[in-house]
């Protein structure tokens, strides 16, 4: 097959860093792969995994490099792409998982975004009772945190025995 590119095509081509594509015909190839992975619908969670992988790869791949560049490090950064991995994951799940329409399936589905919610609600928690969060900006999580802070006093003392009666 022979393609015909405008000089502003080629020259994206030439800067484009795709995982193991080192020629231009390597980097078309892996364009239709990540093409063909955004149309067809993954049948499982792994597939799902596998393809929200190869979406923040490069994310997380440039705040490794820029780490290990300056010596900073940042527990913030990569935990939270690593969740958002996970619900993307999930997310792109969600059709194979709610094709059947079977209320078992629907109710796991519901039950593993949760979960994943929970645990980086319960990780961000974690980092906001330290005196200093593992991030470039040691205070960043405790800033944005006072606001639920207030919200969760909110939600302890309407659900509290006394607020019920």
């Amino acid at each position: 097959m022979s393609v015909r590119l405008s000089e502003d095509d080629s020259a994206f081509l030439a800067q484009l860093e795709l995982e193991g594509a080192v020629t231009s015909s390597d980097k078309v190839r892996g364009l239709i792969r990540l093409a063909r992975l955004r149309h067809q619908r993954p049948e499982t969670f792994a597939g799902a995994l596998a393809a929200s992988h190869e979406t923040l790869g490069p994310a997380l791949r440039t705040v490794r490099e820029a780490e290990q560049t300056t010596d900073r490090r940042s527990g913030v950064v990569i935990g939270l792409l690593t969740a958002v991995e996970e619900f993307l994951a999930l997310s792109l799940s969600t059709p194979a998982e709610m094709a059947a329409a079977d209320e078992g399936a629907m109710l796991r589905h519901e039950a593993r975004l949760v979960d994943c919610a929970a645990r980086m609600t319960e990780q961000m928690l974690r980092w906001a009772v330290t005196p200093s969060a593992p991030a470039y900006d040691p205070g960043v999580v405790a800033r944005r945190l006072q606001a639920l802070n207030d919200l969760m006093t909110l939600i302890t003392s309407a659900t509290s025995p006394i607020a019920s009666k």
